[in-house]
């Protein structure tokens, strides 16, 4: 668990926002959630995603979600995600992982859209999902 820029709770509803686009998870489970502000606090020195999520379940990080809120460049929220993946993987290695991107506009069910996650997908085998505005994840 990282315990550096960091905020934990078992709160029903956790979200982050930023210019109108949120990421939010309903812990339904009230499992225990721990907050990571990445962007210039956990990561200072190198390209990064925004936030992750470890979700602990039984002392244990079971899972980790990266979060990118990003204007409508794609391609850059995907190699913040990239990086802040690899600088992470000594600590998440034994976690589900699953990358988010929130932008404030992306082509639905555009080619270059699905090529992006299924490249992801291929490269990582982590799963990106890739939304407008608002993606909500339910545990």
């Amino acid at each position: 668990m990282i315990d550096r820029c960091n905020s934990s709770n078992k709160n029903k509803i956790i979200s982050v926002s930023e210019n109108r686009r949120t990421f939010k998870i309903n812990n339904k489970s009230l499992l225990t959630i721990n907050k990571v502000i990445v962007d210039n606090c956990y990561i200072k020195d190198t390209k990064r995603c925004d936030y992750l999520f470890e979700i602990i379940d039984d002392c244990d990080v079971k899972s980790v979600f990266y979060v990118e809120l990003k204007g409508m460049d794609i391609q850059k929220a995907i190699l913040q995600l990239e990086a802040t993946l690899k600088y992470c993987l000594p600590i998440h290695k034994q976690s589900n992982r699953s990358c988010y991107i929130v932008a404030s506009r992306v082509p639905k069910a555009s080619t270059s859209t699905q090529k992006f996650k299924k490249e992801f997908k291929r490269k990582y085998n982590i799963s990106l999902y890739i939304n407008t505005k608002l993606k909500e994840v339910t545990l």
